[in-house]
């Protein structure tokens, strides 16, 4: 009987030390900027490398701080994808103090951007800001399907360098997961055509693309991590009820109070959504569900 429990003893303890799938190895080869990336790397890579997301799906991204587990975590990792946005200096700044050598993948210098004065309408504290001559751009490019078929070609491209022997099995899933955008593009555009030319109210500016895809106007309440004052919300009633807005929607990243406040008085409904959650195709079909309800 010892016997016996000894063995089972022995299969447990190599079972626990042997690999599977995403935990096998402690240290991730791809690490991402944010956690929509995750979804779209593991949907081309499967179970042959492993990723993970520096930062949490609630990570504020102009009021947070980046720790150095996380710098930790980028350093030890064979490629980074970022999304430019200005917390990933430290990440980058990381990775070039280490001794690894780790790839840098800047997905906004792959993909076209917009500004933010051409996708969004700003109520104060934005509207009275003055950009340079090289506008600020908008970087949620994530949250567009039009933008996420260019993406997943670049991360095709990238994860083939980063494991060759994969590549055909990369393209192969990279060929899938854009006929499954394309398949939801088609559903959003049918389901979204009635609302052209209407407006969506958003705590802060996140759907510009997404907006900008389906010819929808983005109004943010707060820009830049500024939230409205009181005296801003009469403009901001005025300017909603000309661009007859649909909806609202706030995000657990931000200070929602003024877009809760100013939906109210307008009586239109209030959603929340998350932009840097996870399953990115789930998120762009609740928005498109969400709006036109």
């Amino acid at each position: 009987m010892k016997r016996i429990l000894l063995s089972l003893f022995l299969l447990l303890a190599v079972a626990s030390c042997a690999p599977s799938g995403q935990n096998a190895s402690k240290n991730p080869d791809v690490v991402v900027s944010i956690p929509p990336y995750v979804f779209l790397v593991q949907e081309i890579a499967g179970d042959t490398l492993t990723v993970a997301s520096a930062l949490g799906e609630f990570f504020d991204p102009h009021n947070g701080e980046v720790k150095p587990s996380q710098m930790k975590m980028v350093q030890n990792a064979t490629l980074f994808i970022g999304v430019g946005e200005s917390y990933e200096q430290k990440l980058v700044n990381a990775i070039l103090s280490s001794a690894n050598k780790v790839k840098i993948l800047e997905m906004d210098q792959r993909v076209p951007l917009l500004s933010l004065s051409q996708d969004t309408r700003f109520v104060d504290p934005c509207s009275s800001l003055k950009y340079p001559k090289v506008e600020t751009k908008d970087l949620h490019f994530w949250l567009s399907p039009s933008h996420l078929v260019l993406q997943v070609n670049v991360l095709v491209e990238a994860l083939s360098e980063l494991k060759p022997e994969y590549k055909t099995f990369y393209e192969d899933n990279g060929k899938v997961l854009i006929e499954q955008i394309q398949a939801l593009n088609d559903l959003l555009k049918q389901q979204l055509l009635p609302y052209e030319g209407k407006a969506i109210m958003i705590s802060h500016a996140a759907l510009g693309y997404f907006c900008h895809d389906y010819h929808l106007t983005q109004i943010a309440i707060e820009c830049e991590g500024k939230s409205p004052l009181p005296k801003d919300v009469e403009k901001t009633l005025a300017l909603a009820k000309k661009e007859e807005v649909i909806c609202a929607f706030t995000a657990p990243q931000f200070d929602n109070k003024g877009a809760e406040l100013i939906a109210k008085d307008l009586g239109v409904p209030i959603y929340s959504f998350n932009p840097l959650a996870e399953d990115i195709l789930t998120t762009l079909e609740t928005l498109g569900n969400a709006i036109a309800r």
